[in-house]
């Protein structure tokens, strides 16, 4: 195998082969000329390398030292060239490898939006500007060609630094965005745009003091270089740092317990709140997920003293609670929505204008962040949300929703469930899980000084994957480790969601079980959804919108995405829907209540499965059985059951059905 010969030409130019300095080259030209060979990426006749280094002499003594440049090459590294009696060109087929031609790749437009590894690869590459340092005297063609490549390259990389600043600026990966932005600003001090990005990247870093000189050393740099003063928006970032020395006024209650986990989402509502194009986020996904809890935190981040110190609200952070219980518990009526938020704001309305106009007038100019908790039994009233963001553009809403709200103005964003380990984790590596840290924090509230052995070490990993990182779930969970022992915790879910319940007194009642929690959302459902829902429940490990179809009548895609949309069930990137195993236990508990449906249901489930196996029969015993055996294996977990079904109740066709099968 032939060494590979490596040209680093971003930076003092270097050339090796097989790891050891390639040494002997006869000039400064003939090392010139394998640069730009190899950077050139393209043939080249002779006369036009004799223009470019020997221009200013005799054709044949250009022709004559072409030729001796050549010679010396060939000796050095014959093989990497591709020399005829008309052309010369780098030998892209040999075992080589240069730092521009990685560099150029890296960058190229598709590679750039789709990878944020690649631009840092790239800018790793960047050792300083292309040939720096090195000088061919009397070849001015090479040193325009020279100079040309060098501010292309060097182009190159400020766009790609400031790609990665604004990356990490979006992401709140505030340490890499700093570094690159002191990069960028080293090689372009008078970039006023990336001094505004590096005040914000170290006002949310909890780098106030820094964040404002920032700006100093930005108005030097404009004056030395330019000889102008800092734009209104930098002088306006300045103006709102400055002011950011008190938290603005906010209603935020205490939490009972540490935040754990949720370090990618909350960047993301992060990100919302400092995007000036977007008012609206809608924290959607099923009870009990913990959309409520990851807005609060999001939000006490806003009020902290040096916490996102140039999107500070300074009117206020306020928590516009609109759960029915609450409302209940406080002796009134279920407000309305602008009601509910007059209340909170403590506005009163007064003379012939509507309160709803007054209301809207009062946050025409105010810069505030409200956040609306439980929208979804208001959802019909959620439109006027969009009339409020239309007369108060420096309002922002965050939301939490069991469904979303239909508006053009929102933005979604699904609450997953807390980070669930497999159980191949060795125990060392659990505290990374985000679920486990929740069931130990709850545990040691119920037992001081609470840890588990390596022995019950798969039992909280089975306990965590039973809620499938419910938070509600694992709080509710641990609390029983007062009686019962980590597996037998896990028996007991596995046994029925009547185990899964609290008895504190300060919990609301929607939150007491998960019961309660599935009962809430179940009765936001319509007949017609409801129907649908428990008659879903017979699936198992998920199911396409055909199989629903054809198992279930009113399963039309319409309903699934309703269905999606109050957070009942999951659509993969591959069209396959699921139920949370919980609340597919609910529903099957409220199929199986009628047990003429449960039955009808069950039958053309166990049918429709056992016709698949017919169909995939001939792909099961041909030559391309990967198809068939893909489809099925991803189907055992209903082929399975419907197998059971057909056994059970002795359906023969359906049994003769799979057994053709076998």
């Amino acid at each position: 195998m032939a060494d590979v010969l490596t040209l680093r030409l971003l930076g003092k130019p270097q050339v090796s082969l097989g790891g050891a300095p390639v040494t002997g080259f006869i000039s400064a030209k003939a090392q010139a000329l394998l640069f730009h060979l190899a950077a050139s990426g393209r043939p080249h006749t002779r006369e036009s390398l004799a223009g470019l280094f020997w221009g200013d002499m005799p054709d044949a003594q250009a022709g004559k030292n072409l030729r001796n440049a050549l010679s010396n090459l060939r000796m050095l590294v014959g093989p990497y060239l591709l020399i005829t009696r008309d052309e010369v060109s780098f030998n892209r087929q040999s075992s080589y490898w240069l730092d521009v031609e990685v560099f150029l790749s890296a960058l190229s437009t598709d590679a750039a939006q789709k990878d944020l590894g690649t631009l840092h690869n790239a800018v790793e590459l960047y050792q300083g500007d292309f040939l720096e340092g090195f000088y061919v005297g009397e070849a001015m063609p090479f040193e325009e060609w020279m100079l040309g490549r060098r501010s292309l390259l060097k182009g190159l990389m400020l766009q790609s630094l400031h790609m990665l600043v604004v990356r990490h600026l979006d992401r709140e990966e505030h340490a890499a965005g700093i570094d690159y932005a002191n990069r960028l600003l080293a090689l372009e001090p008078w970039r006023e745009e990336t001094h505004r990005h590096l005040m914000m990247l170290l006002a949310r870093s909890r780098q106030r003091s820094a964040a404002l000189a920032q700006y100093d050393r930005c108005r030097q740099a404009l004056a030395d270089e330019l000889g102008v003063e800092p734009m209104p928006e930098t002088i306006a970032l300045y103006n709102r740092l400055k002011a950011a020395a008190a938290p603005p006024p906010h209603n935020l209650p205490p939490q009972p317990t540490a935040f754990v986990g949720r370090e990618a989402e909350l960047a993301k509502i992060a990100s919302f709140l400092n995007n000036p194009l977007a008012q609206l986020l809608t924290l959607v996904g099923p009870g009990g997920i913990g959309k409520t809890r990851l807005a609060l935190q999001a939000a006490a981040r806003c009020v902290e003293p040096e916490a996102n110190l140039e999107q500070r609200f300074s009117d206020g952070v306020f928590f516009v609670s609109l759960a029915a219980d609450e409302a209940m518990a406080s002796g009134e009526a279920q407000s309305s929505l602008i009601a509910a938020i007059a209340t909170t704001l403590r506005f009163d309305s007064y003379g012939p204008m509507l309160p709803q106009a007054q209301l809207l007038n009062h946050l025409r100019e105010k810069d505030m962040l409200l956040i609306l908790d439980n929208l979804e039994q208001l959802i019909p009233e959620a439109r006027q949300l969009g009339h409020l963001l239309r007369f108060a553009p420096r309002v922002k809403l965050l939301v939490t929703s069991r469904a979303r709200l239909n508006l053009q103005e929102e933005w979604l964003m699904e609450v997953p469930g807390l980070n669930v380990p497999s159980t191949a984790v060795p125990p060392e590596s659990l505290a990374a899980y985000s679920a486990v840290a929740l069931f130990v924090q709850q545990a040691r509230r119920v037992l001081a000084g609470f840890t588990f052995s390596e022995a019950e070490t798969e039992s909280v990993i089975r306990v965590c994957q039973l809620v499938e990182g419910v938070p509600l779930g694992i709080e509710l969970a641990a609390s029983w480790l007062r009686m019962l022992t980590c597996k037998e915790i896990a028996v007991e879910i596995e046994q029925g969601l009547d185990f899964l319940t609290t008895s504190l007194q300060n919990v609301p009642e929607r939150h007491r079980s998960l019961r309660a929690v599935f009962d809430y959302s179940w009765d936001l459902l319509s007949p017609a959804e409801q129907e649908t829902f428990r008659q879903l429940a017979v699936f198992r490990g998920g199911f396409h919108r055909q199989a629903a179809a054809r198992v279930v009548a009113a399963a039309s895609l319409p309903m699934l995405a309703g269905l999606v949309d109050k957070s009942l069930l999951r659509r993969d990137a591959a069209g396959r829907y699921e139920i949370h195993d919980l609340l597919r236990r609910y529903a099957e508990e409220k199929l199986s209540a009628d047990p003429m449906e449960s039955e009808r249901v069950r039958d053309r489930h166990c049918h429709y499965y056992a016709e698949l196996m017919v169909a995939h029969q001939a792909g099961l015993k041909g030559e391309d059985v990967s198809e068939a055996l893909t489809t099925l294996n991803v189907e055992r977990d209903n082929v399975r059951a419907a197998w059971n079904w057909a056994l059970s109740h002795r359906r023969v066709e359906e049994l003769d059905m799979f057994m053709e099968c076998l």
